[in-house]
């Protein structure tokens, strides 16, 4: 029967482009037995008992999956698996086939899109759910390692928190209302979920499979979105009872409960097909309809190139994902970098390069205590962030880790500045919870730390347990001249400095006169200023000084000022490394940017600042940036109101066919119409007035 839009009488729902299709009740699984084991007999297949359960499990069509899966010679390059070419290997994927949606199958809560913003365990301010880490799946009896991860949670509870911040974030990234919900209420879904397979170890023991999203995230979120009325929190209650159960238990699913879940799913399939002979099809029909299943391919088997077993799941999801969907990898600079360095890091500690305790601190997954419980290192975020760069930069094999950052990120030459830009989310992880984090980041990939003392020269980070006391330490070894020393209190103080605000970004707007917030007598790269600050005994008690500040996070202790060169002040001599003295005899803070840049290089700081005073002289200057400013914002009011005329134009077309909510909320619209009257007045009380000599033309008075 034709279903024409007049039939519905809903003012919510969008247009119906396409009927639900009617759907059988899901197999009884005593009935699945035939196509499980065709999986299990595929020669590429690398799943255990359970996976497999779990894979033909929520299958729509049995006889149509096991088609595709059994084996038509002794590889599956002869059935109908398909053949996805990823790094270092192939991937086994079950062909495109239906999946009820309720069974097994939970989001990306692994949640690679925002892996640069989750808070790893060395934050002071930890996540309010766990850190993930995931990897491939070593069978326990063969050693091999399968098609699978394994996740380890800390309970069921942990797991339905992990999966509400990825369908939380997931909607967010869409303004709240993520972008495939009305197409699936119109017509469904189109385009197949990719699927791996995740196996989760509980604290207690217990483990449980779940089918994963790899691709389809949003799809997966939309349709859960489409069937509870677009209610987020609505979604997320009813993908976490319905897949996952009850949070408070501590034993494994057992049949029972599989079966509760089954019946369910049997019931809203009668539902849809007895909804479907209606004359009219009703919006519960169309949400359980078009939500009930979807289209999915499943990976199943993982390939080297030498027809073992893959060893790096991790790396070849990334890279079908990638490949699949150019949105799902790169969702941003932040998010490429960081998947690429954990990439890297996994890389390093396969071969040896760096320790289990290193790796388990880069990736964030210990605190500082354990930190300094493993290393011996003092147990404080900062000797993190140091440890990043310690193992980059310095560590024993660094020049093999240049060589892989090159390969994962596809660099001819790996130079500081690239090197310091992709290492930068990960170098400073532990600080995702700090306001400056964005700040710090750019500062950090402009080059850095990464000083001649700092790059491809052996320097190690010193041990101890009072971080204040280790600082100290340094600075004494730094101040004899020895190399390991000044390189540590460079990346320590350097860190710091950029964390706290002291250094940042290279721009050409921080050009100034005086000594004052944003300004800075010269242009100064981040790794230059800390080269030459470094060079000299004022320099490196400023970066201890700051250091120290920054570990002691108490608001008495700010970072002190010291000369830098010999130079004669009022008469009297002051030499490199002496403190800094105001008129009353107190050795002077370090406030601003400023301060850094002019004790860096005293003798171009002075030339710089000649120079811009002789613009302001000139005209120039200071006066310039006033009218730029004025010029620049006045461009701003007016690109604004013509883009707000523009949009409330285009809304008002859209009224006769999509009704006056397409404007929002009576609240949202009163609110634009406050903020406009309050421009109005803004103008009205400081502009300029109207004098006798100017008429307004009749455009102008229709636009107002």
């Amino acid at each position: 029967m034709s279903m024409n839009i007049d039939d519905i009488d809903d003012g919510n729902l969008p247009p119906s482009l396409r009927r639900p299709n009617p759907v059988p009740d899901p197999v009884p699984v005593t009935q699945l037995r035939g196509l499980r084991k065709a999986l299990i007999e595929n020669p590429v297949n690398s799943l255990d008992d359970n996976a497999v359960n779990v894979v033909t499990g929520g299958v729509v069509e049995p006889i149509r999956l096991r088609q595709m899966v059994e084996a038509r010679g002794e590889t599956a390059d002869s059935g109908l698996l398909l053949n996805k070419p990823v790094v270092g290997g192939t991937l086994y994927a079950v062909g495109q086939h239906l999946r009820f949606l309720d069974l097994d199958v939970l989001p990306d809560f692994i949640n690679q899109r925002w892996a640069h913003q989750l808070r790893t365990a060395m934050d002071v301010e930890p996540s309010t759910t766990d850190p993930v880490t995931y990897e491939t799946l070593v069978d326990k009896e063969s050693g091999k390692p399968l098609a699978m991860f394994v996740v380890r949670v800390r309970d069921r509870k942990a797991l339905a928190a992990l999966v509400a911040d990825s369908m939380r974030k997931t909607f967010h990234a869409q303004g709240q209302k993520n972008i495939y919900t009305d197409s699936v209420l119109q017509q469904g879904v189109k385009e197949p979920l990719t699927l791996f397979l995740v196996r989760i170890i509980f604290d207690d023991g217990t483990e449980e499979t779940y089918l994963v999203t790899g691709d389809g995230n949003s799809r997966f979120v939309s349709m859960w979105l489409a069937r509870t009325g677009g209610d987020i929190d609505a979604a997320i209650a009813a993908c976490t009872a319905a897949v996952i159960g009850s949070v408070d238990r501590h034993e494994a699913r057992r049949p029972t409960d599989l079966r509760i879940t089954r019946a369910a799913v049997k019931e809203m399939a009668t539902r849809v097909r007895n909804g479907l002979a209606e004359s009219i099809l009703t919006e519960e029909t169309r949400r359980e309809g078009h939500t009930l299943t979807f289209p999915a391919i499943v990976v199943v088997g993982a390939q080297a190139e030498d027809n073992t077993p893959l060893p790096d799941l991790v790396a070849a999801r990334d890279d079908l994902v990638a490949s699949i969907h150019v949105h799902v990898t790169p969702w941003t600079d932040g998010a490429q970098h960081t998947q690429g360095m954990q990439r890297v890091y996994r890389h390093a500690s396969r071969s040896k390069l760096i320790t289990n305790s290193v790796y388990e601190v880069l990736l964030g997954q210990v605190g500082p205590a354990a930190m300094y419980d493993m290393l011996k290192v003092p147990g404080h975020r900062l000797w993190a962030s140091a440890l990043h760069q310690r193992v980059v930069l310095a560590g024993p094999g660094a020049t093999q880790m240049n060589m892989l950052i090159k390969q994962e990120f596809g660099m001819g030459k790996a130079d500081r500045q690239r090197i310091s830009a992709h290492l930068a989310p990960m170098a400073l992880s532990p600080y995702r919870s700090s306001e400056n984090i964005d700040q710090a980041i750019r500062a950090f990939g402009n080059g850095g730390t990464i000083t001649e003392m700092v790059w491809k020269r052996s320097w190690d980070l010193t041990t101890g347990t009072n971080p204040l006391d280790v600082l100290d330490d340094i600075l004494q070894r730094a101040e004899a001249g020895e190399h390991s020393a000044i390189a540590e209190l460079t990346v320590l103080g350097g860190t710091a400095a950029m964390l706290d605000g002291y250094i940042t970004r290279d721009r050409g707007s921080k050009l100034g006169a005086t000594r004052e917030s944003g300004k800075a007598p010269f242009r100064a790269v981040p790794n230059k200023l800390l080269h030459n600050l470094a060079s000299t005994l004022g320099g490196l008690r400023m970066l201890h000084s700051i250091a120290y500040a920054h570990v002691a996070a108490d608001r008495s202790i700010l970072p002190k000022q010291f000369h830098t060169a010999d130079r004669e002040i009022d008469g009297v001599l002051v030499r490199d490394g002496e403190p800094h003295l105001d008129k009353a005899g107190a050795t002077k803070t370090i406030v601003y940017e400023w301060d850094l840049v002019y004790a860096s290089d005293p003798v171009e700081a002075e030339a710089g600042i000649a120079a811009e005073k002789q613009k302001q002289r000139d005209g120039g200057g200071a006066g310039d940036d006033l009218t730029a400013e004025d010029v620049r914002q006045r461009r701003n009011l007016e690109g604004g109101i013509k883009n707000a005329v523009k949009a409330a134009n285009t809304l008002a077309k859209m009224v006769p066919s999509r009704s006056r909510d397409v404007f929002g909320s009576a609240e949202g619209v009163q609110t634009l119409r406050d903020q406009l009257k309050k421009i109005d007045e803004i103008l009205i009380a400081y502009g300029p007035h109207q004098t006798g000599l100017l008429d307004l033309d009749e455009d102008d008075e229709d636009d107002e």
